[in-house]
């Protein structure tokens, strides 16, 4: 693990800091297929930000971030990790840096926050199979995780204020680091777009084991785990800035046997033989093969860079029940804030993108 070109560029970063409805309804439909392709004129690589909890399908979406880094379509500045999602704390970190380093980035800032936050905790279970299909894809069993000089949402926050031009970020776990990131005006004028894998808008949610008791199911996992920080990412970002990626397009994108053997049968970059490792390990084929797993952030991230994968609604808005059985439901209210939510999505389209990028090809 190559851990002082990491450790050094975190470290200037710190100095620099130092100095610097509630129902189940139809979702209004734009009628267009687009994509949230957010490079910059001329072709310039938007700065990205990527924050997620490191589970199996967050590491599969940083391998693609590096490989659409090295083609030159993202400029990826940081990665930061939540430790109140699925992703067992400390070594969710690890894992992300295990993925930096194995696709040639270890330069790339990482740092971790939101130990212990959180309303709702992950179930163990799912956190367990986790870890031990990363850490068995990863090889980083022995790997040692140095802590990062500054916090997660630290992090966050200096990345957006000292990037060239405003930044993406997009986030894929609960929403602890970047809801702390914006509580400074600062940092919320330097980010041009946030994009969101979470909620479940017009069909059911996706909880499942321990996490049911106790709620309806119509939550979605990564706004559910936190939904106070959830409301406060939607309450502190700027009028425009947010795009969901919710339950209702990803449904669209499952993970399917045939696309595995796809992946096995065409690794040309570390992106795309990282993918197949983490999706061939057997806790998470068996699961596969019920099909039950889908590309959440994946989707999530092919839409940030590619026209015509998913299709948006129009300007709805959103916020978050905070209590009862319906804690961590993103709902369309009066008074909510306005967000683009992708309602469909192009399985076809999102396959070839997503395997023809995971092995570098423009």
């Amino acid at each position: 693990m190559n851990v002082p070109p990491r450790r050094t560029a975190t470290a200037l970063l710190a100095v620099a800091l130092v100095v610097a409805g509630q129902w189940f309804g139809p979702v209004p439909a734009a009628g267009q297929r687009a994509g949230e392709n957010e490079r910059h004129p001329a072709g310039t690589p938007v700065p990205v930000i990527y924050d997620s909890d490191m589970d199996f399908d967050d590491a599969s979406t940083l391998a693609l971030l590096c490989e659409e880094h090295k083609l030159g379509r993202i400029d990826l500045r940081a990665v930061t990790v939540a430790n109140n999602g699925f992703g067992e704390p400390r070594r969710a970190l690890t894992h992300a840096r295990s993925v930096l380093d194995q696709c040639g980035l270890p330069q790339v800032p990482t740092a971790d926050g939101a130990t212990g936050a959180g309303v709702h905790p992950a179930p163990p279970e799912l956190v367990s199979t986790i870890e031990t299909v990363l850490t068995a894809a990863l090889a980083d069993a022995d790997h040692p995780t140095p802590p990062s000089p500054i916090t997660a949402a630290q992090l966050i926050a200096l990345t957006a204020r000292t990037a060239p031009r405003q930044v993406v970020v997009l986030a894929t776990g609960p929403l602890t680091n970047l809801a702390d990131a914006l509580a400074s005006d600062r940092v919320r004028g330097r980010i041009a777009r946030i994009h969101v894998m979470g909620g479940a808008l017009a069909v059911p949610g996706n909880l499942y084991g321990s996490a049911l008791p106790g709620f309806d199911n119509s939550q979605e996992f990564n706004i559910w785990l936190d939904p106070g920080s959830a409301q406060r990412m939607l309450t502190r970002a700027r009028p425009g800035v947010v795009r969901l990626v919710p339950l209702d397009a990803t449904r669209f994108v499952p993970i399917t046997p045939a696309f595995v053997s796809r992946l096995g049968a065409d690794q040309h970059a570390p992106g795309a033989r990282i993918a197949y490792r983490i999706a061939s390990q057997p806790d998470l084929a068996a699961l596969i093969d019920l099909g039950i797993m889908y590309w959440w952030d994946a989707l999530a991230a092919v839409s940030v860079v590619h026209d015509g994968v998913v299709t948006l609604s129009r300007t709805v808005p959103v916020s978050i029940v905070q209590d009862g059985v319906q804690s961590g439901r993103t709902v369309t209210t009066r008074h909510g804030t306005p967000v683009r939510a992708a309602i469909e999505a192009d399985r076809a389209a999102f396959e070839e993108i997503f395997l023809d990028s995971l092995n570098g090809r423009r």
